[in-house]
C-alpha cells in the first residue's frame, strides 16, 4: 500500500486529467488514486490510552472500554467481587468507573472524534465520468476525466489541525466525565451513609418516645396522671414512627441513587455500605491558592481550549477558502473525428462577484470569540466555585466540630445527670427520656453537619481537577449514644 502522505506532498495541486484513454485504463487509474489518497485505517480506541493514563494519575483509578470483547467479563467478574463485601467508597467508585453505560457511551465519543480525524486528513474521493458520442464515424469521440478540487488539497493541513484539536477537546471531556462521575458517586454515597445513621436515630427515638408512652400508660392505669399526660407522650411516639418511616425511605431513596450510579440493578443491587460516616480528617486544604489549582486541573477548562483552537483553524480556513471555492486545475486531453487531439492545461475558477466569503469568515469570527468568552467565563466561574465550595466546607466542619466538642458532651452530661436523678427520685422519669430525646437529636445535626462536610469536601475535590492531597490524618469520632432501657 503507498503511504498516503507521499501522495500528498506529491499532489500541492488539484489534479484534473481528462483524456482519451481505453476504459480499463482509466478505471484502474481512478482505483489507484483513490488507494494513494485513501489508505487510512481507523482505531476507536486511540484516545483512551490517553484518558486511561489521566484518571490513573488524578483519581488512582483504572477505567475499562467495554468493547463487547473480553472487556465485558472482566467487568462483571470484578463487579462481583467487590459487592461480596460491604463497599467502600473507593470500591463504589471503581465499579461506576467500569460499569455506568452512560460513562461507557461518552467512550464511544472517542471512537466519533477519532474518525473525524482520520476522515479529517484524507483526500475527497476523486470523481470519474466517461462521455461516449453516438454515432461512431470514423471512431468514437470519448470524453473521460477524474476531477479533484484545488481547494481539498490547499486546506488538508488546517483541517487536520482543526480535527486534531477536537479530538484533544474530546479526550479532555470524556475525562472530565470521569472525574464527575467519580465525584458524584463519592457525593452519593455520603449522602447514603448519613441517611442509614439518621435512620438508625429515629428509630432509637422512637424506642425513647415508646418507652415514655408506656410508662405514661402504667401511670394512667394506676390514676396517678390525667388523660392529657397520658395522650402527649403517645402523640410523640406516633409523631416519631412517621418519621422514622420518612427516614427509612430517604435511606432506600439513597441506596437506589447510589446503585443507578454504578450501573447496577437486579440482584447486583443487594450491596451494603457501612452505615456510619467517617469521620474528618484533623486539618483540611487552605484557601490560598486553590482557584489557580483549580483553574490549571480543570479538565473543562482544557477541553474549552482546544475546542477555540479548533474555531481558530476553521476561522483560518474561513479566510483562505472564499478564494478559491471550487478552483480546479489539470490537464485535458481531447480526442474528436472530426479534428486534431489536443493536450494542454485547464482551469476552473469560480468568480467571487455574488458571495465574496464575508459571511463565513464573519460567522467563523464569531463563533471563536464568543468561544473565547465562554472560556474566559468558565475560568471565572470556577474560581467562584470552588470559594463557595471552600466556604462550605470550613462551614460544615466548624458546625461539625462544635456539636462533636461542646453540645454532644454536654447533651452527655445532661443525661448521666437526669439518670442519676432520676434514680433518686427527683425528676420523672419523662424528665430523663426528653433528655435523652435531646442528646439524639444533637447528634442527628451532627451527622447533617458531617455529611455536609463529606459533600462538600467531594465538591471541592472535583473543582481541584480530582486531585486533593492527604492534608492530615483522620480524628476518631466521639461515641456518646447508645441504647437505653427503661424498666
Amino acid at each position: 500500500m503507498i503511504n498516503r502522505i507521499s501522495w500528498l506532498r506529491h499532489s500541492r495541486q488539484a489534479v484534473r486529467l481528462n483524456k482519451s484513454l481505453p476504459i480499463s485504463r482509466l478505471i484502474a487509474g481512478a482505483m489507484l488514486a483513490a488507494g494513494i489518497g485513501g489508505c487510512a485505517t481507523v482505531h476507536p480506541q486511540a484516545g483512551f490510552s490517553h484518558v486511561g493514563a489521566l484518571v490513573q494519575s488524578r483519581l488512582g483509578e483504572t477505567v475499562i472500554w467495554n468493547d463487547g470483547s473480553k472487556a465485558a467479563g472482566q467487568i462483571a467478574q470484578r463487579t462481583r467481587a467487590l459487592l461480596k463485601q460491604p463497599l467502600t467508597v473507593d470500591a463504589a467508585v471503581e465499579i461506576a468507573l467500569i460499569n455506568n453505560q452512560s460513562l461507557q457511551a461518552d467512550y464511544e465519543q472517542l471512537g466519533v472524534s477519532e474518525a473525524d480525524l482520520v476522515s479529517a486528513g484524507l483526500l475527497s474521493n476523486p470523481v470519474l465520468s466517461f462521455q461516449m458520442r453516438f454515432p461512431a464515424r470514423p471512431y468514437h469521440a470519448v470524453n473521460a476525466s477524474i476531477d479533484q478540487t484545488f481547494l481539498d488539497l490547499l486546506l488538508l493541513p488546517a483541517r487536520k489541525h482543526m480535527a486534531q484539536a477536537n479530538f484533544r477537546s474530546a479526550q479532555a471531556t470524556v475525562t472530565n466525565d470521569v472525574l464527575t462521575l467519580a465525584s458524584k458517586v463519592r457525593r452519593q454515597y455520603y449522602r447514603y451513609q448519613a441517611d442509614l445513621e439518621l435512620a438508625a436515630m429515629q428509630q432509637h427515638i422512637v424506642e425513647v418516645n415508646a418507652a415514655g408512652a408506656d410508662a405514661a400508660r402504667h401511670l394512667r392505669q394506676a390514676g396517678n396522671t390525667s388523660e392529657l399526660a397520658y395522650d402527649l407522650p403517645l402523640d410523640f411516639y406516633e409523631t416519631s414512627k412517621l418519621k422514622a418511616a420518612a427516614a427509612h425511605a430517604a435511606a432506600l431513596e439513597s441506596h437506589e441513587k447510589l446503585g443507578s450510579l454504578m450501573g447496577l440493578w437486579g440482584q447486583s443491587l443487594n450491596y451494603r455500605i457501612p452505615a456510619t460516616l467517617p469521620p474528618m480528617p484533623s486539618r483540611d486544604l487552605t484557601q490560598a491558592n486553590i482557584e489557580s489549582l483549580a483553574v490549571k486541573n480543570s479538565l473543562a477548562l482544557a477541553a474549552q481550549k482546544q475546542k477555540m483552537l479548533a474555531l481558530k483553524q476553521q476561522l483560518n480556513m474561513a479566510h483562505v477558502g472564499w478564494l478559491f471555492p471550487g478552483a480546479s486545475f489539470g490537464l485535458a486531453y481531447v480526442r474528436d473525428p472530426d479534428v486534431k487531439s489536443t493536450l494542454g492545461p485547464e482551469f476552473s475558477i469560480p468568480l467571487p462577484i455574488f458571495n465574496q466569503g464575508q459571511p463565513a469568515v464573519a460567522r467563523a469570527a464569531a463563533e471563536y470569540m464568543a468561544a473565547a468568552h465562554r472560556y474566559k467565563a468558565t475560568a471565572v466561574n470556577l474560581r467562584a466555585t470552588v470559594r463557595e465550595d471552600w466556604i462550605r466546607l470550613a462551614a460544615a466542619r466548624q458546625q461539625a466540630n462544635f456539636y462533636n466538642n461542646v453540645l454532644l458532651p454536654l447533651r452527655h452530661r445532661i443525661v448521666t445527670e437526669q439518670r442519676s436523678a432520676f434514680y433518686g427520685m427527683y425528676v420523672s422519669v419523662f424528665a430523663w427520656l426528653a433528655a435523652r430525646q435531646a442528646e439524639i437529636r444533637a447528634k442527628e445535626h451532627y451527622v447533617q453537619s458531617l455529611r455536609q462536610y463529606w459533600v462538600a469536601r467531594q465538591r471541592l475535590r472535583e473543582d481541584l481537577g480530582g486531585r486533593f492531597p492527604a492534608i492530615g490524618p483522620v480524628a476518631p469520632r466521639r461515641q456518646t449514644s447508645a441504647r437505653m432501657k427503661v424498666k
